[in-house]
């Protein structure tokens, strides 16, 4: 009798030890993760939960997207380019450019077609990430990859985008170092007169710019090695046993 209450007890004990652990973990997480960010660390968990099946379906429809949504995005900015008129003979006429003479021309179009070039270059690096590298068995090929994939994002991120953000910038919008933005208030400047320039506009959002996709590259980075941390205790699968009691272990074949 002695040993039966002995049991029931050291059952009772780790049932709670172990409902504590994952309230204790539940709570850590809260508060040093979904703090910090608050859009990836609540579901992050799921993508380490993913079968294969889901894995393979996601990052094929992830990186496929993204690469039309390139396409289309430099042929957009290619076509928005174009002037909307000429002068031939003296008489203005319309520049047809076919097949996408429908394409808007000016310079609000060639920045939408910008903007889809970063959210399609983002989506198909993403996607690549997903199918080949997410909950797999990493190897020398898996490893070079993601440092290829990496340097990609980062040449992406920290050398295209502000490049052409300068050239848009400069050439379109003609963001000058000549134009005046807005003139600060002369009590704010002891009575003197300073202007700012767009050419200074231009400048300060690109080191904004930096100094933020900076953070929110360590962010990521942090974000990554804790992708199997942070389920909460609701989400926990219970464990597969067998008729003896035991748990199950999947072998590899």
């Amino acid at each position: 009798m002695r040993r039966r209450e002995h049991n029931y007890f050291a059952e009772s004990f780790r049932r709670r030890s172990r409902s504590g652990y994952l309230r204790g973990r539940l709570v850590w997480y809260k508060h040093s993760n979904s703090a910090h960010c608050p859009l990836l660390a609540p579901n992050m968990y799921r993508l380490a939960e993913l079968s294969d099946a889901q894995r393979k379906g996601l990052g094929v429809g992830m990186l496929g997207a993204g690469l039309v949504g390139l396409v289309v995005g430099v042929i957009w900015i290619h076509w928005a380019s174009f002037p909307l008129t000429e002068t031939v003979n003296g008489v203005e006429v319309r520049v047809v450019v076919p097949p996408f003479d429908w394409i808007p021309r000016g310079t609000l179009s060639k920045g939408i077609g910008y903007l889809v070039v970063l959210g399609a270059g983002t989506l198909a690096m993403a996607g690549a990430a997903v199918l080949w590298l997410l909950n797999q068995t990493l190897t020398w090929a898996r490893a070079a990859f993601a440092a290829f994939l990496a340097w990609t994002a980062l040449v992406f991120y920290f050398g295209i985008v502000p490049s052409e953000w300068l050239n848009y910038a400069q050439t379109d919008l003609e963001w000058s170092s000549q134009t005046v933005a807005f003139t600060i208030p002369s009590w704010l400047v002891l009575g003197n007169e300073i202007g700012i320039s767009f050419g200074a506009i231009k400048d300060a959002i690109s080191g904004g710019y930096h100094i933020v996709m900076l953070g929110a590259a360590a962010v990521f980075a942090l974000e990554v090695q804790k992708l199997k941390e942070g389920r909460p205790a609701s989400a926990v699968r219970p464990e597969p046993k067998s008729p003896y009691g035991r748990p199950l272990v999947k072998g590899e074949s």
